[in-house]
């Protein structure tokens, strides 16, 4: 019984080992399409209504925005509401992040 206590020690470490070394959920790339409804500067959150209603993402710093292929500046996603985008973004845990989107015209 002397062992007790460092047996159960043990055993705790090695079950927190496992738990700590597990990967973090994986983040899932997704393509949405749809037809720009606008574009809040405020608060950098593009609206695409899509076939299944609207969608709000929110764009960070990092997003590449493109038209034509060449870059454009997220500012002009305000004059192009009714224009056709393609966004790709990632999600894990609920959070999307917009790696780019790419606006076609009308």
């Amino acid at each position: 019984m002397k062992n007790l206590p460092v047996f159960l020690l043990l055993a705790m470490l090695a079950s927190g080992a496992r738990v700590s070394g597990q990967a973090p959920p994986a983040s899932t790339t997704l393509v949405v399409r749809g037809t720009i409804d606008k574009y809040e500067a405020s608060t950098r959150t593009l609206s695409l209504a899509t076939s299944s209603g609207t969608v709000q993402l929110p764009l960070a710093s990092t997003t590449r925005i493109s038209q034509g292929g060449h870059r454009v500046d997220a500012l002009e996603l305000q004059k192009r509401a009714g224009d056709h985008a393609t966004v790709r973004y990632t999600e894990s845990g609920g959070n999307k992040v917009v790696e780019s989107v790419h606006v076609f015209g009308k």
